[in-house]
């Protein structure tokens, strides 16, 4: 199992796609995102994994809602791609701030 962070206090804008680094999958097959909400001047988060086999062209997963101030982990995801990363998109109108984290695995 392979843990990493991959975003740390980054501010996420309504109406702006943000997203993290992209991390490579080095074989695993499950993905589970840690989730900590700094500042939310927002309504709340949505958490999307996707996945990407050349870096270029993303597909979304099943979205994770509902993130607010505090911590909180996405169920785990079935990833069939070389790569993934999170998108983040704000609900309602603010700003959010955001630390997260991936569990990549074999399972």
């Amino acid at each position: 199992m392979a843990f990493t962070n991959v975003s740390n206090k980054q501010v996420v804008v309504n109406g702006t796609n943000q997203f993290s680094a992209a991390i490579p999958m080095n074989g695993g097959n499950t993905c589970k995102a840690g989730i900590t909400v700094f500042a939310n001047t927002a309504t709340s988060l949505t958490v999307n994994i996707q996945g990407s086999n050349d870096l270029q062209n993303w597909t979304d997963g099943t979205a994770d809602t509902g993130f607010v101030v505090g911590y909180a982990a996405t169920a785990n995801r079935t990833i069939a791609f070389a790569y993934v990363r999170l998108s983040y998109i704000v609900v309602g109108t603010g700003t959010i701030i955001v630390a997260a984290d991936l569990n990549i695995s074999q399972q």
